[in-house]
């Protein structure tokens, strides 16, 4: 047996050059449209904490304390801070400072709806739906103990 081989070149193919793209419709700029308006209005709500962390060595400066060594007083927003203010650690100007900022699950526009569970945390929803299931939990089981 002799093995067989075909030979394809590309002029066998019978593809169309000259189909044209689609032309884009009215309904299609109005979708993206209001597509992009729903984007702009998802933001995610971040809240301020008031503590700013010192980038080089790790310094918080509490906007509730203040700084006791320069004399800066209790509740002076880090913004209002003199030009001349350093970190008391290891004398970074407040441009080293970063915003230690929290970010609230869920969108903004949303915050008012539901219970009170749409401002909180990540991490405060995660303990109170696994803290809730073990509750629920402990209840069930405690069925086991009644006489």
């Amino acid at each position: 047996m002799a093995p067989s081989s075909v030979d394809v070149s590309k002029e066998d193919n019978t593809l169309d050059n000259d189909a044209s793209p689609p032309v884009e419709t009215e309904e299609k700029d109005k979708a993206k449209e209001k597509l992009d308006r729903r984007r702009l209005e998802e933001r995610f709500v971040v809240l301020n904490t008031g503590v700013f962390e010192c980038r080089s060595c790790g310094y918080r400066y509490d906007e509730a304390v203040g700084d006791p060594l320069y004399p800066i007083p209790a509740g002076l927003g880090f913004e209002k801070l003199p030009e001349d203010w350093r970190c008391p650690t290891c004398g970074a100007a407040k441009f080293f400072f970063e915003s230690k900022s929290v970010e609230i699950a869920g969108f903004a526009q949303n915050q008012g709806f539901g219970f009170g569970t749409n401002s909180l945390t990540s991490g405060q929803k995660a303990l109170l739906i696994y803290g809730s299931l073990l509750l629920a939990f402990a209840l069930f089981l405690s069925g086991y103990f009644l006489q």
